[in-house]
């Protein structure tokens, strides 16, 4: 079968149902797109306007819980659901939750749009790395405001980190999540949120000791591997609350 994922490079969602591809050995082909520009090729082929999305043969399925029953429909060993308690904890993680990684590194890239470019450089595609080049500052803005990334809300969204890592943390410990020799979707879902909170360098002293934060970036990599965003873009007299949590 021919299986196609559209995605943009970075995205969580999207190195979610990569990394899921991955375990369940199905070869996929990447369909890069471009942050922003990538709405409207979403929107044409799939009716809907965010990565990711996928072709399995000419079947069309939209995001990432759906994508991740079309891998368990191809291949249904090893099961990426194989209790009630992961399809709970992978729709938690599929909701609000998901937007927060969103609203953080948008809100710094329309800080620092210069960082556009060397964010491009990860990318695997040279047309899109070129696009981040030359429409990095448009691109942010328009991102930050499609996400909603105003600075109460990522204000509020720093507020809630501890109580967010603590339930991530509670997953672990019930073994829901965080098995190395089995992920399931929630924890390709949930963990693929909390390493992309990594880039943000600004976060890291706040992360850099939590246990759920290691098992993620165990999961993924990518992000432990990256430079991440330069610091001094969220106020201080945000993150001070949290370095005592």
């Amino acid at each position: 079968m021919d299986v196609r994922f559209y995605v943009f490079t970075d995205s969580y969602p999207c190195e979610a149902v990569l990394a899921a591809a991955r375990h369940k050995e199905i070869d996929v082909r990447r369909v890069d797109l471009a942050p922003v520009l990538h709405a409207f090729v979403m929107k044409a082929v799939f009716g809907e306007r965010t990565v990711p999305g996928a072709r399995f043969g000419d079947r069309k399925v939209h995001g990432s819980t759906a994508i991740f029953h079309a891998l368990d429909d191809v291949r249904p060993d090893p099961p990426l659901f194989p209790t009630p308690e992961v399809e709970a904890a992978e729709a938690w993680g599929a909701g609000p939750f998901q937007d927060i990684g969103r609203r953080f590194v948008w809100f710094h890239l329309r800080g620092r749009p210069a960082e556009m470019r060397r964010w491009a450089q990860r990318d695997e595609d040279p047309r899109t790395a070129r696009i981040k080049r030359v429409l990095g500052a448009p691109m942010a803005a328009i991102a930050a405001r499609a996400n909603d990334a105003a600075p109460e809300r990522v204000r509020a969204d720093l507020a809630a980190l501890p109580e967010h890592l603590a339930h991530v943390d509670e997953l672990i410990a019930r073994g829901v999540i965080g098995n190395p020799d089995a992920p399931n979707a929630a924890d390709f879902q949930i963990l693929s949120s909390v390493a992309a909170w990594w880039v943000i360098q600004d976060l890291r002293p706040l992360l850099s000791e939590h246990d759920s934060v290691s098992t993620a970036l165990r999961l993924f990599p990518r992000y432990a591997h990256a430079d991440g965003f330069s610091g001094g873009v969220i106020p201080p007299a945000w993150l001070e609350p949290l370095r005592a949590v």
